[in-house]
C-alpha cells in the first residue's frame, strides 16, 4: 500500500512555528535535546510523549516538530482529541502508514474501550511498521484515566518529558530573544508592561511578539506600549 501524503484535521501550520523558534534555556535544555535526537532519521527514539501544563509550548512543539517533518517530505498524519472532527476511533485506521503521527491532548480521549483498543492496536501496527508516534498531554502517561492496561503499560515505557514552566527571568529572556530575532526593539519599559499586563502563558507570549511584529509593519510605527494596548484592544473586540 502506498504512502498517503498527509492528514490534518484542521492543524494550521503557522510560519512563524519553528523549532528553532523555541526557547533554549536551562529549563528546556534537554527537552530540545530529545527532540533533536528524535527528529534523527536513525534516532532510537520512535515513541515520545511530551506533558505539562497549560501554556508551556506543548501545542507549539508538536506543530514545529510537525513542520521539520514536512521539510523533510515525510508523510505527516496530526490528531487532536480536542478537535470536535475527531469523533470516531475509525479515524486511526491505517495511520501506520505514514511516517510519522502526531497526537496531541490525548488527556482528552474518550475513556470508552473502543478509543482505547483502537489507540493499543495503532501502537502495535507502529511498532510493525516503525512509524513514529509523537503524543502530548496535560497529565503524565502514568495519570492519564485509561482502563486498558496494556494501552497502559505501553503509554508509560515510551520516552517521557515535561515541558517545564520556565522561570520568570528565563520567560523575560525569552521575549527579548523573541523580539531581537525579528530586528524589534524591546526596551526594558516595553518588556515589563508586556510581563505585567499579558498572559503569562510562554506560548501566548511569543504569538504576541509575532503579533507585535506584523502589527508594528503595518502600522509604520515603532514598538511602543501604546501600540501594544491598541493590539490588545483590537484583539479583544474581534473575540467579541
Amino acid at each position: 500500500m502506498s504512502k498517503p501524503r498527509q492528514l490534518h484535521l484542521d492543524i494550521t501550520l503557522e510560519s512563524s512555528t519553528e523549532l528553532s523558534e523555541y526557547i533554549l534555556c536551562d529549563s528546556t535544555r534537554l527537552l530540545l535535546l530529545t527532540i533533536e535526537d528524535f527528529l534523527l532519521n536513525d534516532s532510537d527514539i520512535n515513541f515520545l510523549f511530551l506533558w505539562g501544563r497549560k501554556g508551556v509550548g506543548k501545542s507549539y512543539l508538536l506543530r514545529a516538530v510537525n513542520k521539520e517533518y514536512l521539510k523533510k517530505k515525510k508523510n505527516t498524519a496530526f490528531i487532536s482529541f480536542s478537535n470536535p472532527l475527531v469523533n470516531s476511533p475509525q479515524i486511526l485506521k491505517g495511520l501506520e502508514k505514514y511516517d510519522i503521527i502526531f497526537i496531541e491532548d490525548l488527556h482528552l480521549m474518550p475513556q470508552k474501550k473502543d478509543w482505547e483498543i483502537a489507540v493499543f492496536n495503532l501502537f502495535n501496527l507502529c511498532l510493525n511498521e516503525r512509524t513514529r508516534l509523537f503524543f502530548t498531554s496535560l497529565k503524565t502517561a502514568k495519570n492519564l484515566n485509561i482502563s486498558l492496561p496494556d494501552l497502559s503499560s505501553r503509554l508509560i515505557a515510551i520516552n517521557s518529558l515535561e515541558v517545564p514552566e520556565i522561570t520568570e527571568e528565563e520567560k523575560s529572556t525569552a521575549i527579548r530573544e523573541a523580539s531581537d530575532r525579528r530586528g524589534m526593539n524591546l526596551d526594558s519599559k516595553v518588556l515589563q508592561y508586556i510581563l505585567n499586563h499579558t498572559s503569562r502563558s510562554l506560548s501566548d507570549l511569543l504569538k504576541l511578539i509575532s503579533d507585535l511584529d506584523s502589527f508594528s509593519l503595518e502600522k509604520q510605527r515603532k514598538l511602543s506600549i501604546p501600540l501594544i494596548k491598541e493590539l490588545l484592544a483590537n484583539d479583544n473586540t474581534q473575540g467579541k
